[in-house]
Formats: structure tokens, C-alpha cells, sequence
């Protein structure tokens, strides 16, 4: 009987390590529904209509030189893939006078990463990020410029700029 149990056991804690060793499936970026423009600035720091002027692609640091880096003291640690876009600001619409920014979004759309395309002209809703960057992800309502035409048309509008009360507005 012992011997049976033992065997039991023993197939129960090879299967537990063969089926802990598969990949896990990748889970998609799920959202909430999008607020309307004027909400989704009020949620985040920085809206903006600005071209993508570079977009560099970061590696991950990985767990090993991620915690390296951590010792040393670095503030910005690269846990995932991320692009780095340097942004050319033409519409400034809340939160920056800048006329050029630096703008980090995950690589890929899994984890909610916008992917940008140099040349392309975008509206961005920002977060302020680690030192002088933004960040920002599918979640908010960045998205091409010609996709974003109503919300550029809505925020850059009369009825907005009432709600602009310490912001950096491009009506003020």
C-alpha cells in the first residue's frame, strides 16, 4: 500500500513539474471603455498633437542586470521591452510648453504599448514618467491623428478650454 501511495505521489510531482515548466498564454491588453476626450485629459498630465521624430527600441534589462542596476542606484529600470519616441510637440493642449518630449510606451500591444511609427503624427494623453519622460498606452486615448480628429477638433475647442483651469492651455 505504502508503495502504491509512493508511486501515486511520485506521478502527481512529476506532472506538477512538467506542467509548471509550460509557457503560461500571453493575456491581451483589456481595457476599460474610453472616457470621452475632455475625461481622458482630465486624467492623465500631458495631451499634446505631436510627430513621432525617432522611435528607439529598448530592451529589457532582464532580472539579472535589472538588479544591478537597482544597487548602483539607477532610477530607470527597463523591466519589459519599451519603445522611446521623441515626440516633436506641434499642439500643446494641457500640462507642457515643450517643443519637443521623450515618450515611453511598452513594446507591444499585449501589454498596452502604443506602437509608433516615425513620421506619423499622433494625439497623446500622457503620464509624467521617470526624470523629463511621459508615458503613455492603448488605454488612454492616444491614437493617430487622423483616428483622433474629433477629439483634437473637441478639445482644442471653446467648450474644453472651460475645463482648462490650471492647465497649460492652447486657448488661454
Amino acid at each position: 500500500m505504502d508503495r502504491f501511495r509512493g508511486l501515486i505521489v511520485g506521478c502527481i510531482a512529476v506532472l506538477g513539474a512538467v506542467f509548471g515548466l509550460l509557457p503560461i498564454p500571453a493575456q491581451a491588453c483589456t481595457c476599460l471603455t474610453p472616457p470621452s476626450p475632455s475625461q481622458g485629459a482630465e486624467a492623465v498630465d500631458v495631451v499634446f498633437v505631436g510627430t513621432a521624430a525617432n522611435v528607439e527600441h529598448i530592451e529589457a534589462d532582464g532580472w539579472l542586470y535589472g538588479a544591478w542596476k537597482s544597487m548602483l542606484g539607477f532610477e530607470h529600470l527597463y523591466e519589459f521591452e519599451t519603445l522611446r519616441v521623441t515626440m516633436d510637440v506641434g499642439t500643446a493642449i494641457k500640462g507642457t510648453d515643450k517643443s519637443q518630449l521623450i515618450l515611453e510606451t511598452y513594446a507591444t500591444t499585449e501589454l498596452c504599448g502604443v506602437l509608433f511609427q516615425e513620421g506619423e503624427e499622433y494625439l497623446v494623453y500622457a503620464f509624467n514618467g521617470v526624470g523629463e519622460t511621459v508615458t503613455t498606452d492603448m488605454c488612454t486615448r492616444t491614437a493617430t491623428s487622423k483616428k483622433a480628429a474629433a477629439d483634437i477638433k473637441s478639445l482644442v475647442s471653446n467648450e474644453v478650454t472651460a475645463v482648462c483651469e490650471g492647465w497649460t492651455c492652447i486657448n488661454d
